[in-house]
């Protein structure tokens, strides 16, 4: 289907979840993001928590800022540029070189795969965690600090949790090399990291140490506090792969996943009517509130972190009313928010962004406006639209706007519920 002209009606989502056109003049115009719509972890700020938590909550600052080290550069370079719109090529993100999870277990103790695991050992920050950006194919040089907000220790684009599975795959495969104790003692200081960074309400920052900023919201982004809890859950199980870890530390895993899942059901949005949703991207670390992020990632009900939280929540063996009640009330906002029979046609710069295509899986926006469900998009300069084209061409190119992922969901909940019947 070609592309729609500006002056032609544009798709729309409306109330029932069933995309339809529209005239233009009905979709709202560009808007500023809400004022304070992130706010960092402050002294001042733990000073209007109840009595009783302030002492938790003032330990943890106390031992953030007991290792942090002042950033020389406050943003990163590539992610946010302080230009707020590109008309080029998408700014790509930092991971670090990738790490393989998925190869046949003998690989595990090839050369190759202790070399990149020496190599994880040396990069390793002094906070215990990783930062993005490494090249694990050598030894770390001193240019490869960036002295970033990240560069102390991060869980942004898998850095830290992608690290600690690789190293418990090849210890595990070579538990009498040599390099085996220099991998376990990693390892373990990795896992105290994960310790150390959790909140005491249970959720996680992007960053540790704290960096402020939006880098102090408990990070659903790109499924940063779902692998943090999945891989607790497998350390507190004690499978194979993880026997290496001494029991004290897997039950502490168990006791801290218990206090992330709690962070997961605390979040969760509810609608006008009180019915449980789904989750926003960002949420403060204090207030639990849906928060914005990156000068794109506005405030909003965010479609594909919650389908990765659902996707989680439905491992959880024997759940609780809780959970079941989380579950069952984010598979009833899915529906409703389903585009249908369109697919998203990323290139398209005038109309909706969106073509027919009958029988194609349902799509979603990855933000809906929190109150009336209308998809919104963000651009670099704070401005939220209605209608994807309207970004400048490096956003619009360059973001997962629409996605797929909730299409499973239903599948993977109907064979929950076999299982929760047995």
């Amino acid at each position: 289907m070609p592309r729609l002209p500006r002056f032609l009606p544009r798709l729309v989502l409306l109330a029932t979840g069933v995309a339809s056109f529209a005239p233009a003049a009905d979709i709202p115009p560009p808007r500023p993001w809400e004022p304070d719509a992130f706010l960092p972890v402050t002294e001042a700020r733990l000073t209007a928590l109840p009595a009783a938590e302030q002492p938790a909550w003032r330990a943890y600052w106390q031992a953030s800022a007991s290792h942090a080290r002042p950033p020389t550069k406050l943003t990163d370079p590539v992610e946010n540029r302080d230009k707020p719109l590109v008309n080029t090529a998408p700014i790509p993100a930092v991971y670090s070189t990738r790490l393989r999870l998925d190869a046949p277990a003998a690989w595990y103790a090839s050369a190759e795969a202790r070399l990149l695991a020496d190599n994880i050992a040396a990069w390793q920050r002094p906070s215990g965690g990783w930062t993005k950006g490494g090249d694990y194919r050598r030894t770390p040089r001193p240019e490869d600090d960036h002295h970033d907000a990240w560069s102390a220790g991060t869980f942004d684009n898998d850095s830290t949790i992608k690290e600690l599975r690789f190293l418990a795959l090849v210890l595990t495969a070579g538990e009498a090399e040599s390099s085996a104790a220099a991998w376990r003692a990693s390892f373990l200081r990795g896992l105290d990291y994960l310790f150390a960074a959790q909140y005491p309400n249970g959720g996680f920052p992007q960053i540790y140490p704290l960096a402020g900023g939006y880098h102090d919201a408990i990070t659903f982004n790109d499924d940063a506090m779902v692998h943090i809890l999945e891989l607790l859950q497998d350390i507190a199980d004690r499978p194979p792969g993880y026997a290496f870890v001494p029991a004290d530390r897997a039950a502490l895993a168990g006791e801290r996943l218990a206090r992330g899942i709690a962070c997961v059901l605390a979040t969760q949005l509810c609608g006008a009517d009180g019915r449980r949703t789904v989750w926003g991207q960002q949420h403060d670390a204090l207030t639990l509130k849906p928060c914005a992020a990156r000068n794109f990632e506005p405030i909003a009900e965010c479609s594909s972190e919650s389908a990765g939280i659902v996707e989680f929540l439905l491992t959880i063996p024997r759940p609780s009313p809780e959970i079941v009640a989380a579950i069952d009330g984010a598979l009833a906002w899915f529906p409703a928010r389903a585009l249908r029979g369109v697919a998203w046609d990323r290139p398209a710069s005038a109309g909706s962004g969106l073509v027919e295509r009958p029988g194609a899986p349902d799509l979603w926006a990855r933000f809906y406006e929190i109150g009336t469900g209308r998809p919104i998009f963000g651009d670099r300069d704070r401005t939220i639209h209605y209608v994807v084209t309207e970004l400048s061409s490096e956003r619009r190119l360059g973001y997962g706007w629409y996605n797929t992922r909730a299409a499973a969901l239903p599948a993977r909940y109907a064979a929950w519920q076999a299982r929760r019947t047995k």
